[in-house]
Formats: structure tokens, sequence, C-alpha cells
């Protein structure tokens, strides 16, 4: 009986190799010099726990930029300390006399889920007070944060797009605006449109031409930003009857925040006069409304599943914040989250941690310490509830239409965090498996440059597609 027991689990392990030496090869897949990095744990049924076992892996640790990966460990922190109860305050100080408030304060927290329906919501219920007068100026407090509001590292001529605007206290409409682009044939220059209520003012230079004068002449649509939310798109475009959707990021919250508010305030029929100011003391006045975001729960999960930048910087400031009660800032959250996760047996001493959302490119992490932070993940996942938050491939989120995994066999069958910028493409999570197995994964490549003969062939599948195709139908199939 023993000799049957150790030959089944001879043959096994051997199973086990064969595999992980077919998933090395597929590496022939990409372009030469591309990294790649992967772990692949123990397979695991609903029943079983899971382990720290290792069934294949390569250059676990090599320390690679993990991009949006990033946010699992903001999400974990985030669920561990601050809990999923945690809310956002948005409140309105000052004092009320009669039909009037003076010193009257907005303080902000960073609220990332905080709209104008909401501030209009607030004016409501002063005005239900019986407010029709604001005496003085209004100071408009960010305190809660301090430092830069964009993370070191981060690319700096993203800074104009929503998915990388500004982690600030004073969040409205995620400090960003959308308009469109109109780009029609009968056009030599393109037309911005962006709806009449709100406060920015865009220009329009974009020429438009055919494809081969754009790249005769190494033209591409830009933006430059101007002082008071002013921008000029330039460069040039091809024509299409489709507008092209654009997505500007708020240089200035406040500036745009008090546009807003003195509009929301003739729309309630209270009457203001004074200066709306910025203030970094600590509120001291009353509260006289308060506005609370929903629990964080609800806004991890956004932040995972749509993979929100904004959502994840804030929770990482707040995270700093909350830990060391002090102005939260990029430099106490990642010690915070260091703290926090190494009190969980997570260590992050190898690791470099400059954001919570990843763009960064800052950042550096090895694929064995992001599968310390998933197999913790899983392990605790009765209490996290994270799992649940990532994207299903062929389902949702940002793996709702990832190339390579909307094959039959592959939908709904991955459920795993995106990390994707320029040259690089990771995922973490986990593959159920056709045995009914779950595997959990690592997969980070990196130092991906496309040959050129596969970006003129948009319909081929490109090597990146390919490899991660091959890579998840292997793990799928065998395990």
């Amino acid at each position: 009986m023993l000799r049957i027991y150790l030959y089944s689990l001879t043959l096994y392990f051997f199973s086990m190799t064969v595999h992980a030496d077919e998933l090395a090869s597929l590496q022939s897949l990409l372009p030469s010099g591309t990294n790649v990095a992967y772990m692949i744990g123990q397979p695991f049924s609903a029943t079983e726990e899971i382990t720290n076992d290792i069934i294949s892996q390569q250059n676990t640790e090599l320390l690679l930029t993990p991009a949006s990966t990033q946010k699992l460990l903001t999400a974990l922190t985030a669920k561990i300390y601050l809990t999923d109860k945690y809310t956002f305050n948005t409140s309105l100080h000052g004092n009320i006399k009669q039909q009037s408030i003076s010193d009257t304060e907005f303080n902000f927290t960073g609220d990332p889920t905080f709209t104008r329906d909401d501030l209009r919501g607030m004016l409501k219920q002063l005005k239900a007070k019986g407010i029709t007068r604001i005496n003085g100026d209004i100071s408009l407090n960010q305190s809660r944060f301090n430092g830069y509001n964009w993370g070191n590292g981060q690319v700096w001529n993203d800074q104009a797009v929503c998915y990388a605007t500004q982690a600030s206290a004073l969040v409205i409409n995620g400090n960003c605006v959308l308009g469109n682009l109109k780009r029609s044939a009968d056009l030599e220059k393109a037309t911005i449109y962006i709806p009449d209520y709100e406060p920015l003012s865009l220009t329009s230079q974009v020429d438009i031409m055919t494809k081969e004068q754009q790249q005769a002449q190494f033209c591409d649509l830009e933006v430059t930003r101007h002082p008071d939310n002013n921008y000029t798109l330039f460069g040039c475009i091809t024509p299409s009857k489709r507008n092209l959707p654009l997505s500007f990021a708020i240089s200035e919250p406040t500036t745009y925040f008090s546009a807003v508010l003195k509009a929301e305030l003739s729309h309630a029929k209270i009457k203001f006069t004074g200066d709306i100011v910025e203030n970094q003391k600590t509120v001291k006045s009353a509260i006289v409304l308060n506005h609370k975001s929903v629990p964080l729960a609800a806004i991890i999960t956004e932040m995972m599943k749509e993979s929100d930048n904004l959502i994840a910087d804030i929770l990482f400031k707040t995270i700093g914040a909350e830990y060391f009660q002090q102005a939260g800032n990029y430099r106490n959250g990642a010690k915070a989250m260091l703290e926090i996760l190494a009190d969980k047996g997570i260590s992050l001493n190898s690791s470099l941690i400059a954001d919570g959302s990843g763009l960064s490119r800052h950042n550096l992490i090895s694929a064995e310490t992001m599968f310390s932070v998933l197999t913790y993940t899983i392990k605790h996942d009765d209490a996290l509830q994270l799992l649940a938050a990532m994207p299903i491939a062929g389902v949702d989120g940002t793996l709702q239409y990832r190339r390579g995994l909307l094959t039959k066999q592959l939908t709904g069958n991955i459920v795993a965090k995106t990390g994707s910028l320029k040259g690089l493409s990771n995922l973490v999570g986990i593959v159920k498996t056709q045995k009914n197995h779950r595997v959990p994964f690592v997969l980070m490549v990196s130092g991906y440059n496309p040959l050129p003969n596969d970006a003129d062939q948009p319909r081929k599948a490109s090597a990146l597609t390919q490899y991660s195709a091959a890579f998840f139908n292997m793990l799928v199939t065998e395990y």
C-alpha cells in the first residue's frame, strides 16, 4: 500500500514538473527581451484550504513594477485597518444666527464618491434650516492631506487625463470632466464639446488629416494645461464620423469647486457675496451638516473592479492619516501599509511602495511578495470578502474585455486584479480549472515591446494576447 502511494506521489510531482517546463517554454511566444515572472500555487478544492506550496515559478525574486496590482495591497490594508464600515465625511461648519450663517467652512476628507448632486443636497438641507444668506467668506478646508497630490514617479503627461487625476482632499465628481472631440472629414479643425455647466475653458487647435499625413509629420493629439482649469488641445487627428470621447483631470480642484459652489448657491437661492478661500488649519467650528459616503466595502469594490486610481491613492493617504493620526500623504501611507501588513506576517521590506494606485513607476515588488499578499487574502476571505471585489474574466471590470481571456473555457474562470502600464501586463488572482480546482497565481510581464509588424496588424492577436491565452489555457486544462 505504501509503495502504491509513493508511486502515485512520484507520478503527481513528475506531472507537475512537466507542466512547469511547458509553462516556461511559452515565453518563446513573446518578443526577445521580455521579462516574465510568475508563481503558481498548489491547486486546492472548494473544501480545502490553500497552502503555501508552489508547483511552478520563474524569476520570483525580481523586483518589478506592479502597476495596478498594487491596488490589492491597498485594498487589503484598508480592509484590515479601516474596516468595511469606514466612511468618508464631507462636513459644513459655521455659526447660525437667524437666517444667516457665518464663519462658514467646508471640511473635506477625500471622499472619492462625493458629487455635485451631493453638494446640492447639502445646500438643500441648509436652506431647509431657514438659511438664506452666508455672511463673510467660505473656507475650504483640506487639512486632511498634505504634500503632493500625485505620487512620486507618476508620469507628468498623464496628469491631464482622468485616470491620473489628483488625489486631493477636495474631490467632486472624481475631479474629472467628460467631453468629446468632433473630427468629421468636412472639418479642418476638430471641435470640442463639454457641458455648459462645467467651469472649464477648452480650446482646440487640432488639425484633421489622413493617417499618412499624420505619420509624415510625426503628429499626435496632445494637451497643454493652463491656470484656472484652462486647456488647449493641439496636434492632429484622423477623421471619423464618431466623436472622440475625452476626459480632463481637473488641474485646480479648489478653483473648480469654488465655481461649482457659487453656481449651486445661486440655484439654492442662498445669497453669498464674500470670497471662497483655502484653509489648512484644523476645523474648530461646530458642524452644521455632514454628508457620509457609502461604506468602504462598496468603495473598495469599485476600486478593484474598475481599477480606479483616484480611490486607491485617497485610501492610501487615508490609511496614513488614520494610522499616524496626522495629515495623510504618500510617505506615511507607505509606512503605515508596511507596518499593518507586517503585523499580519506579510513583509514588504524588499519592496518599494510609492503610492496606492500603482501609477508610479517607482513602485517595485516581486512576484514572491505579491503571492504572499494573495495567499493571505485567500486564507482570510471569509472575513475580508475581497475576492468578490476582483474582476472576472469575460464578465466584469477590467477583465470583461481582456484579450486572451475571452475563450469559452476561460470566461468566468479567472478572478484577478489587473495591472497594465506601457510595456507591462500583470495579473494576480485565482484560476478555476476543469478539474474543479482553484489555482492561485501571480503573473508579471514587463519589458514588453511589440514588434512593428504586430502594431501594423490590429486584427492579429498580439504576442502578449497569444501568451496570455496559452498560459491560462494550460492552467485551466492541466491542473
